[in-house]
Order: structure tokens, then C-alpha cells, then sequence
């Protein structure tokens, strides 16, 4: 009777223990979906929670108000942090400019992994950047970055950005003689760059969206 009894005990237990884990593992499914994270032996391990970081927005009207006309704001809604707003058509040395980027700080070691890991959606087949800063951001010429370019659409769509495949560039433009020091990594930003869209040339002022 006793036996019988601590068998019955022993697999409430058990469902207890099975139901409180599938319970654990829905609850942390949304929060994975807005990480982004570095890949390192193929696991994927925490960067930067979006909805709890610090974001600086930086665009053509912020970084040279008597120029610029960017119009640009982020967001922190549902789980998600976006930037939005309408991009200008600002004529340039490269064709038309006009940018919007939101950046945030990296305190976390990237050294000993192989790339980005992230999900993204916005609006439809615009082109949008991931970009990297490190120890030798402050250039005579300007800010450099490196960066990975990628499309956006309306879906969430999970992009995996090589550190190999990012671009050395100064305002915009393509630089050679630099490569990326993983060991002094130190910013990562999202952006929204008028001279990437396929009518880079229109006039009219450009509405976007990018939601992390």
C-alpha cells in the first residue's frame, strides 16, 4: 500500500516538475526572440536585450542641424524597440544622402566569437546596416565603422552577420587598410542610410521603420 502510494507521489512529482519546465521555457520564448546575440562554436549566447538597453539616435538633423532634415524618433513598445521616421534626400558628394542610426555601448567581450545573430523587420525591401565600432573609430577623415548591410521586411526575419563580412567604411564610403579588432569592440548600432536604397535619387522625403 505504502508502494503504492510513493509511486503515486513520485509521478506527480514529475508532472509537476515537466509542467513548471514546458511553463519556464514558453515564458522565455518571447525575450529570445528580441535578443541579439554573438555566435561562438554555433551557440548563441546574449549580447544586447534591446527593450533594456540605452539608445542614442544620431541623424543628418542631429549631427548637422543647419543640413539636415531627417526626422527620426525611437520607440520601446511590446518588446521591442524601433526607429522610425522619414528619411531626407539630402544631395551629397556619392549621390543623395541622408541617414538615421540608433547606437548603443558593448561592455561585453566579443573576441572569441564568429559573428552577429539577430531578428529584425521593417519596412519592405528597405536596405538597413548593422554596424560595429572599435579602438579605431576616430579617424582624421571621420567615424569609422564596419558594417553589414541586409533587407528589411515586414515579417521578423533572423539574420546572422559574419565578422568577416563586415566593410570598413568612413561616411559612408568604402576605406581599405582597416580590419576589425574583435578584442576592442565597443558600440553597436542599427542604420537607415538614404544613399543604400535602390531610389536613392528620389527627391521626396523616404518613410521607414525598423523594429528590433
Amino acid at each position: 500500500m505504502i508502494s503504492v502510494f510513493l509511486e503515486s507521489l513520485a509521478a506527480s512529482l514529475c508532472v509537476l516538475v515537466v509542467s513548471f519546465l514546458i511553463a519556464t521555457k514558453s515564458e522565455a520564448t518571447p525575450l529570445a526572440e528580441n535578443t541579439i546575440y554573438v555566435v561562438k562554436e554555433g551557440q548563441t549566447i546574449p549580447l544586447v536585450v534591446p527593450q533594456k538597453a540605452f539608445w542614442n539616435l544620431k541623424n543628418d538633423k542631429t549631427e548637422r542641424p543647419g543640413v539636415g532634415e531627417t526626422e527620426s524618433f525611437v520607440e520601446k513598445k511590446d518588446g521591442h524597440v524601433t526607429m522610425k521616421g522619414f528619411l531626407a534626400s539630402l544631395p551629397g558628394n556619392w549621390g543623395r544622402v541622408g541617414f538615421s542610426l540608433i547606437e548603443t555601448a558593448i561592455t561585453k567581450p566579443v573576441h572569441k566569437t564568429t559573428g552577429l545573430r539577430f531578428r529584425v523587420q521593417g519596412t519592405d525591401s528597405l536596405w538597413a546596416s548593422v554596424l560595429v565600432k572599435d579602438r579605431q573609430a576616430n579617424q582624421p577623415e571621420g567615424t569609422l565603422t564596419f558594417q553589414w548591410d541586409f533587407e528589411l521586411k515586414p515579417e521578423t526575419t533572423e539574420f546572422e552577420a559574419p565578422w568577416s563580412e563586415f566593410v570598413p567604411t568612413i561616411r559612408g564610403k568604402m576605406v581599405s587598410g582597416f580590419e576589425l579588432d574583435l578584442f576592442s569592440v565597443k558600440a553597436l548600432a542599427f542604420q537607415v542610410s538614404r544613399s543604400q536604397q535602390k531610389k536613392w535619387y528620389e527627391t521626396a522625403p523616404l518613410e521607414f521603420e525598423l523594429k528590433l
